[in-house]
């Protein structure tokens, strides 16, 4: 009767500890949402745990879930402009992202079929087929281009831009008081450019919406950005 009792106890011990041990390495969920410097989601950014890459990528709208075991301790996100932003978990079931730049992904960037064309963000260069922001960039660099009088004319080859004598508009955006745009060249925001020989001009770059933001209020009417020839 006790061999009978002392197995009963034994076996119940056996029974809690292994329904425990089960407990304890139950996978939890993490959910969370991506975004940008301006609170727009990121899509296709990549979900990692401890260091490790996962197939786990944020949706259209930024957002991604995913199970891990209770003793993981970091989540990051990557994407190929950022790269890596980690979190501590510390028992946290919802872990969102803000990163530092604007910036939308699609799964598979960095893949064939995504144009490789650099841009200007402000923030510096990011792939053109990283991003979903309205963008034109126009190479002027042909010597036709050497026989315009000045550089309005050349402006107004550029598809999305409005030209009127030296008054110059964006397309599509709404205007705050002047409806001029804000000019860049060689990364130095200009108030005329009206002294630019068009000979001397290698590109130029049209931004409006969310991707001239990131110039704030100055560029609320559209940002055209005009690199010169031999310029950085």
């Amino acid at each position: 009767m006790k061999i009978k009792l002392f197995l009963l106890v034994l076996i119940s011990f056996v029974l809690f500890f292994d329904i425990s041990a089960q407990k304890n390495d139950k996978k939890i969920t993490i959910t969370g949402r991506v975004t940008d410097v301006y609170s727009s989601p990121v899509s296709g950014a990549l979900i990692m745990i401890d260091g490790n890459t996962t197939t786990i990528k944020t949706n259209y709208k930024g957002y991604y879930k995913i199970k891990v075991k209770p003793s993981v301790s970091q989540i990051g996100v990557f994407t190929t402009i950022t790269g890596v932003k980690e979190e501590p978990i510390n028992g946290r079931t919802v872990v969102n992202f803000n990163l530092d730049k604007i910036i939308t992904l699609e799964p598979g960037v960095g893949t064939g079929g995504v144009s490789e064309d650099v841009v200007n963000e402000g923030y510096g260069s990011a792939r053109k087929g990283n991003l979903s922001k309205p963008v034109t960039k126009s190479d002027v660099s042909g010597s036709e281009y050497s026989s315009f009088s000045s550089i309005y004319d050349v402006l107004n080859t550029v598809p999305g831009v409005l030209v009127s004598g030296t008054n110059v508009t964006v397309r599509g955006v709404g205007t705050t008081g002047s409806s001029a745009p804000l000019f860049v060249v060689n990364g130095i925001t200009v108030n005329s450019i009206s002294g630019i020989n068009p000979s001397t001009v290698k590109s130029i770059e049209v931004l409006k919406g969310p991707a001239a933001s990131v110039y704030g209020l100055q560029g609320a009417n559209g940002v055209i950005i005009i690199q010169l020839k031999g310029g950085n």
